[in-house]
């Protein structure tokens, strides 16, 4: 049960996602990381999702995609 947990909360949760750059880091890590060397704190805002393979919606419908 444990592992189905973690593997739906590294799909589902922005900070336990691999980050796109570097799939060895988490987005948590990076985030960590930066504030280390930084040393000001660094916290997510808002951000934009995007899924590989979704429609451009009314453009199709209307037969231009």
């Amino acid at each position: 049960v444990e592992g189905r947990l973690e593997k739906f909360f590294e799909e589902v949760c922005l900070l336990e996602q691999p980050f796109i750059k570097d799939n060895s880091l988490t987005v948590d890590q990076l985030i960590k990381s930066k504030i280390a060397k930084l040393g000001e704190n660094i916290t997510v805002a808002r951000f934009a999702r995007f899924k590989v393979g979704d429609s451009t919606g009314p453009l199709v419908a209307a037969g231009k995609g």
